[in-house]
């Protein structure tokens, strides 16, 4: 079962996906020349929202897991 989150705006979706990414220690964090900074990347939704796939992160705090949603209108 997929967990998302949805966003008014891209850069809401991202600060979270950049915290996720942080937490994991993607690399990215440690030297910008790698290419991995998102654990996921938000995607536009049919309502033009932004929804972010969170199924897999440990960083999510109450209030965000109870934000979450199993399907997105795309």
């Amino acid at each position: 079962m997929y967990k998302f989150i949805i966003y008014n705006t891209i850069e809401e979706a991202l600060v979270k996906a950049e915290e996720e990414g942080r937490a994991v220690g993607l690399p990215w964090w440690e030297n910008p020349h790698w290419k991995m900074k998102y654990v996921s990347y938000p995607f536009i939704t049919a309502d033009s929202k932004w929804a972010l796939d969170v199924t897999q992160y440990t960083t999510l705090t109450p209030e965000e897991e109870s934000q979450t949603v199993e399907e997105v209108n795309i």
